[in-house]
């Protein structure tokens, strides 16, 4: 039994992955990032690996809204932030997935309050994307700079 639920959990992962692959080539501000060597099968294999997937409609079908897609990078993004804080290393696809959370955080930070297609939890998240990005920036140009100077100290 254990092995066709894990078979079955797998399924719906890569399920899953589809159709964020799907609602992601519909975002502009994504596409755009999708000019290196990692593609969008990568990126949303990781993110469904990483993630706890969605609520799934009785009628088997995800049907991806941005909230829902946010919420996914949310998780990916907060694993990823304290991988890069404290081992300084991410893969191409692991700071595509930060990328995308970033253009989606400003994305829904954009939107007016008014809007009731994004809820103030998604505001929240979005917020604490952007200043973590934004800190991460500094700590990124921090050793960029410690890194050439250690190079004029030799």
């Amino acid at each position: 039994m254990g092995v066709i639920r894990s078979i079955q959990h797998q399924w719906e992962k890569a399920e899953f992955s589809h159709q964020l692959q799907r609602f992601l080539q519909q975002e502009e501000i994504i596409t755009d990032l999708f000019v290196g060597a990692t593609s969008y099968n990568t990126v949303c294999n990781l993110i469904a690996a990483m993630c706890e997937l969605p609520f799934k409609p009785e009628d088997n079908s995800y049907s991806l809204n941005l909230e829902q897609v946010f919420d996914c990078l949310y998780q990916c993004f907060t694993l990823l932030f304290v991988k890069e804080v404290e081992h300084q290393s991410l893969s191409q696809a692991e700071q595509l997935i930060l990328s995308i959370s970033k253009a989606l955080a400003n994305k829904i930070h954009a939107k007016e309050e008014t809007e009731s297609q994004v809820s103030k939890e998604a505001k929240t998240k979005a917020q604490l994307i952007i200043n973590a990005m934004h800190q991460l920036e500094k700590q990124r140009q921090n050793q960029k700079k410690q890194t050439r100077n250690m190079g004029n100290m030799c």
